[in-house]
């Protein structure tokens, strides 16, 4: 008698009508042309797409929003400008009240409508510097419209972001940076490793900064010639909405891109996308900084995305 039911009972076990299936659902089309590039060029880690939506804000000015599940199952959530700099399109460094100075916290929204005060032209714009949190001084070098506003490195374990006097732009080391100062218009640094150099992935194994770590993450790249720029926030530390990326996530996601070389800019709470609502709206906040559930981080400096 027990044997028959044990009998009943394994072949109930093995009724695959109760089986967890979810995986069948998993979809890895997107709405969109450039969605599908991310996909397709992510090394497999975008597992299924939710949603994508990209749009125009000015001729070489795109964005893309796209919410999906990463290879380990995770949801995710990625804003994304690709700029391509032009005689009308560069990027600028934001300081706080627009000022040429550096040690004033402000936050990336007061930071670009500074700017707009100030005549320019604001199509968008996310977080840059790791930075001292008490003093608010980078720590790597800031140049500004040619200016030299800090020209030290308060760590050994910067790279540069830069954009050149001709408009062309440059992920450095702080080596290349030393040899190529004269050139430089606008700087931001990062940290660490540098993602992607001449197109190839770099081993992250000697990176002072936790490669694992789950985080909001905000982080650059050039395309080969330095003329296209891909500038990218993820979200993180929102199980159901986004869960953040570690740096080997973010290396694919920027190959993903098209950089070809590629570093990261500070995450965590001061990670912060901000774009136009519409080519003529207001500067609007795309994405969720984590800082009290939705508060903008006063941080040292960011990037401005601006029309000439």
């Amino acid at each position: 008698m027990i044997g028959m039911l044990l009998c009943v009972w394994l072949l109930a076990a093995c009724d695959n009508s109760n089986a967890f299936d979810e995986y069948a659902k998993f979809d890895t089309t997107a709405q969109t042309a450039w969605g599908q590039s991310i996909v397709d060029g992510s090394n497999g880690y975008v597992a299924h797409v939710k949603s994508d939506r990209a749009y125009n804000l000015a001729d070489g000015v795109d964005v893309l929003e796209m919410a999906f599940l990463a290879d380990d199952g995770l949801a995710m959530q990625m804003f994304l400008f690709r700029i391509a700099l032009s005689d009308k399109i560069t990027l600028r460094t934001t300081l706080a009240n627009d000022k040429d100075a550096v040690g004033t916290g402000q936050t990336i929204m007061k930071q670009l409508e500074a700017m707009q005060k100030n005549g320019k032209r604001v199509l968008g714009g996310t977080n840059a510097d790791f930075f001292n949190t008490t003093t608010y001084i980078p720590y790597g070098v800031c140049y500004r419209d040619g200016v030299a506003v800090k020209t030290s490195f308060n760590r050994t374990d910067c790279n540069v972001f830069v954009i050149s006097k001709d408009n062309t732009a440059y992920c450095f080391t702080a080596e290349e940076y030393a040899l190529d100062k004269d050139i430089v218009r606008e700087a931001v640094c990062g940290r660490s490793t540098l993602l992607l150099k001449n197109g190839e992935q770099l081993d992250q194994s000697a990176n002072t900064m936790p490669v694992a770590n789950m985080e909001p993450r905000t982080a650059i790249g050039v395309s080969q010639d330095g003329k296209e720029v891909y500038l990218m926030v993820v979200d993180g530390r929102n199980f159901y909405y986004s869960n953040g990326a570690d740096l080997l996530d973010l290396m694919n996601l920027m190959s993903a891109c098209g950089a070809y070389d590629a570093l990261n800019l500070d995450g965590g709470g001061s990670s912060t996308f901000i774009a136009r609502d519409g080519a003529e709206g207001e500067l609007k906040l795309l994405n969720w900084p984590t800082d009290q559930g939705g508060v903008m981080r006063k941080v040292a400096t960011g990037l401005a995305i601006v029309e000439q």
